[in-house]
């Protein structure tokens, strides 16, 4: 069991990994965190719905200036900058550094700009300018970043929108003040190229190393944490259970704090940051969920180990079902987090569930009728784990009784399995509460017998069946009740003071012998069947 509820834990990782490395961003640029030394962008301005896309756009120029980028064709991407005279050799360098200090420092939404080939227009700045956001130095200062319209010059020149020439100037003074100098300078220019998702390929091969050592962290930490922990609460008796369930997701917690504490050397892009923040929160619910989970198992085996569940069995199997729905209950909690974490709008989805709830409904009528009834079983109490019941022409010990169906264990050791949605509506005779167990029988004389023979069968057998030990005697039942065409019929029944069902099978041979006796002694005889 604890296998598969660790291998059900991976399954649900893996898949809010795979939820966020696939959800598309809904943030847009201005609830976009930066780092410490990054100043939040301030958008030119959405372009209007419908609005075309003119090719010497703001937005055009941006899209192929970091789509060049992006594939690494430094030189082309370098014809949308200004750049300063005596500089022209370094413009591919340039180009790289501008797009590594956009990356980590100032999340540039380009859909939010300007689709309009002369700009937004009125943002106080003059015509042909452009501001993309402020970035703040090693010293503090903070640069403008803009672009400034650039008009063609010769035949074979176009229209564009460039970087200035102020923010290609301090792109130097800017990318010394990034992170991780020493890596850019000593690692193979492959290793700086960027991968999927924002990342370069040397923060790929970074990644899996540094979750393999926050987890070793995550494990010693956990070891302290533990050691104080049971010094703090060793008198405690459910405090050895507790901690000992409660290991892995502590583990996973503190290696997500190491990993999220190290993320700073990582010189991450803004995008991979955010994607990153995104992953280690979604995980971070995964792993306070999974302790809450363990904590209700933990607490539901307290509460069914109890003295006062020893004493009372339905308070074992309410039991057992609380911790099982508590468990549905954190587990559809972790979900709804899960999925806000991951940028999905929480309300559309209850709504969506909400209508989808009346198809599940109709789909899983069944299961909803079992679940109900199990709790009209375990409120009623009609009868208890451990109970010898009989239910219709079906007799057997209570063994379980689930979320869905109750499991009977019959004499011939055969398991039987009835949902509890019709057991809820059948007739339950419960064996187990009775005190004693009756024994009743007709004893059918012969049509021939006389008045004084019946008589005299009626006195014996009472006489006899008082006198047996097992048979409660102030109870016992033994009247002439019926003369038919075939016979003259004693009804007899007498209380048996055991709860065994062998017990009672060897009273009931001894009565029954007795009784043949009795019939005998009184000279009469007993009816035959007409053929």
């Amino acid at each position: 069991m604890l296998r598969l509820r660790a291998r059900v834990l991976v399954l649900l990782g893996t898949v809010v990994l795979a939820l966020t490395l696939v959800l598309p961003r809904t943030a847009t640029a201005q609830t976009t965190l930066g780092k410490a030394a990054t100043t939040t962008a301030t958008s030119p301005g959405a372009a209007k719905d419908g609005e075309e896309e003119a090719p010497d756009s703001p937005r055009a120029s941006v899209r192929a200036f970091l789509d060049l980028c992006d594939r690494s064709r430094y030189e082309e991407a370098s014809r949308y900058l200004d750049i300063p005279r005596g500089a022209e050799k370094r413009s591919a360098e340039l180009a790289r550094k501008l797009r590594d200090v956009l990356a980590e420092r100032l999340w540039v939404d380009v859909e939010h700009l300007s689709g309009r080939g002369e700009g937004k227009g009125a943002d106080g700045l003059p015509p042909g300018v452009e501001e993309l956001g402020k970035i703040k130095d090693a010293k503090g200062r903070a640069t403008s970043i803009r672009i400034v319209r650039h008009e063609p010059r010769a035949p074979e020149d176009e229209a564009r929108w460039v970087f200035a020439q102020s923010t290609v100037q301090a792109v130097d003074m800017l990318y010394a003040s990034l992170q991780g100098q020493w890596l850019r300078e000593k690692m193979p220019d492959i290793l700086k190229t960027q991968g999927p998702y924002a990342l370069y390929w040397w923060q790929w091969l970074a990644l899996p190393v540094l979750a393999v050592l926050c987890l070793a962290l995550g494990r010693v930490l956990t070891w302290a944490s533990a050691f104080v922990a049971r010094r703090l609460t060793g008198r405690l008796p459910w405090a050895g259970p507790v901690l000992e369930r409660l290991a892995k997701p502590v583990t996973l917690g503190w290696a997500l704090v190491a990993f999220w504490l190290a993320m700073p050397f990582l010189a991450l892009t803004l995008r991979a940051e955010d994607l990153l923040e995104r992953l280690l929160a979604a995980l971070g619910w995964l792993a306070f969920f999974w302790g809450l989970v363990r904590a209700v198992t933990v607490a539901g085996d307290r509460m069914m180990a109890g003295d006062w569940a020893r004493t009372r069995p339905s308070a074992r199997s309410l039991a057992s079902v609380g911790v099982r729905l508590g468990k549905l209950v954190v587990a559809a909690l972790a979900l709804m987090v899960a999925l806000s974490e991951l940028g999905y709008p929480v309300t559309s989805v209850i709504a969506g569930l909400g209508l989808g709830g009346v198809a599940l409904a109709l789909a899983a009528q069944k299961t909803v009728e079992n679940l109900f009834g199990s709790l009209s079983i375990l409120a009623d109490q009609p009868f208890r784990v451990g109970d010898v019941v009989r239910v219709d022409t079906v007799e057997g010990t209570v063994e379980n009784i689930g979320l869905r169906s109750t499991r009977l264990r019959t004499v011939d050791r055969t398991l039987i399995v009835i949902p509890n949605g019709k057991l809820a509506d059948m007739r339950i005779e419960t064996l187990g509460a009775r005190d004693r167990i009756r024994f009743s029988t007709k004893l059918q004389l012969a049509r021939t017998s006389s008045a004084d023979e019946i008589t005299r069968v009626v006195e014996l057998a009472r006489k006899r069946l008082e006198q047996h030990a097992d048979v409660a005697a102030a109870d016992v039942f033994v009247r002439f009740s019926a003369v038919s065409d075939q016979s003259a019929d004693i009804d007899i029944a007498a209380p048996i003071a055991t709860l065994d069902a062998g017990r009672f099978a060897a009273v009931r041979e001894e009565l029954l012998l007795a009784l043949v006796t009795v019939v005998e002694e009184a000279g009469a005889r007993l009816a035959e069947p007409r053929r």
